[in-house]
């Protein structure tokens, strides 16, 4: 079932567990009767139909990791009643803050759980003033962090890169306080969400990192949608290969100006670069030099060959 949220609701400042995150995830489904046969022009014509609404949701829908501990979702329930979320609609310059579920009820026996949802959060559910979002659930309620979840909803369906800076990212995800370095932020947070969508075959991203000076600053982040006929075409590359193909292939197209029709004349450089340790950053480098020398297409090509002639030096050299 593909689900629909409002893009200030995918990056709404809110730090979830795993369980949480998929409770969020099953009040968007909830609300998804007003989206139903909607055309995307017809979505910013929504005007939020909720008050303060109650959804009973089956635990065993929360629990699709095998577990039958209904304890756990329990937990995340009550623990959601603490948790707040916050957003700032640019638009009308205002401030929003709510908790995110109240009224929490568990009879035993029934396998269910309800809880109250408040009007507040269906008001930036169906706020599509800057965009939305469209993502499978079935796929979201699979994934094994709350960061793989989260990574997964604002970059599926993407089709340009996005570049956020890491202080926003800390504030999207809750974790300011947790990750005061760039370095750890990336490490356990950004690239354990990167290789759970790699591992679960589900639409992913690669990133490479944005510097000011010396200083790590923004990440940028590529969409990665790898198709099974592509992974055939080039079966020498490794999935996490594959995904970074297709981010250098975005980055030629969109930041330099490459056509489809060069990149495709290109595809022996380009897949054999692929294959490196740290593509992205390279690729990411090179384009940096470019522009800053103002260098054409050319000197993007040979330099990519250089980076395969000198990584095929060190192997030779090492055996």
């Amino acid at each position: 079932m593909e689900l629909i949220q409002s893009f200030l609701l995918s990056v709404t400042r809110v730090r979830l567990s795993l369980y949480e995150q998929r409770i969020l995830t099953k009040i968007v489904e909830h609300g998804q009767s007003v989206i139903q046969g909607l055309s995307v022009q017809q979505y910013k014509y929504i005007t939020n139909p909720f008050d303060n609404e109650k959804i009973t949701i089956p635990i065993r829908y929360i629990l699709t990791d095998g577990s039958k501990d209904y304890k756990k979702v329990i937990d995340a329930c009550k623990s959601l009643m603490s948790r707040k979320f916050e957003f700032y609609e640019p638009a009308t310059k205002t401030y929003y803050a709510d908790t995110i579920i109240h009224n929490v009820i568990h009879i035993s026996g029934t396998g269910k759980v309800s809880f109250q949802v408040s009007r507040v959060l269906y008001d930036v559910m169906f706020n599509f003033s800057l965009g939305y979002k469209a993502y499978d659930l079935e796929e979201a309620l699979t994934l094994p962090t709350p960061y793989a979840v989260r990574m997964y909803v604002l970059l599926n369906g993407q089709i340009k890169p996005l570049t956020w800076s890491v202080e926003k990212l800390k504030e999207m995800f809750g974790v300011a306080d947790k990750y005061t370095q760039t370095a750890d932020f990336i490490k356990k947070v950004i690239e354990p969400a990167r290789i759970a969508l790699v591992n679960h075959h589900c639409n992913g991203f690669t990133y490479c990192r944005v510097f000011e000076g010396n200083k790590v600053t923004h990440l940028r982040f590529f969409p990665v949608k790898v198709e099974k006929k592509e992974e055939v075409m080039y079966s020498d590359l490794t999935r996490e290969q594959l995904v970074q193909r297709k981010a250098i292939e975005i980055m030629l197209a969109n930041d330099c100006f490459f056509t489809w029709k060069e990149i495709g004349a290109n595809k022996t450089t380009i897949t054999r670069f692929s294959s490196l340790l740290g593509a992205v950053d390279s690729m990411m480098s090179i384009v940096q030099r470019a522009k800053r020398k103002h260098m054409d297409k050319g000197y993007i090509i040979n330099a990519m060959k250089d980076e395969v002639r000198n990584a095929d030096a060190r192997i030779r050299k090492k055996g």
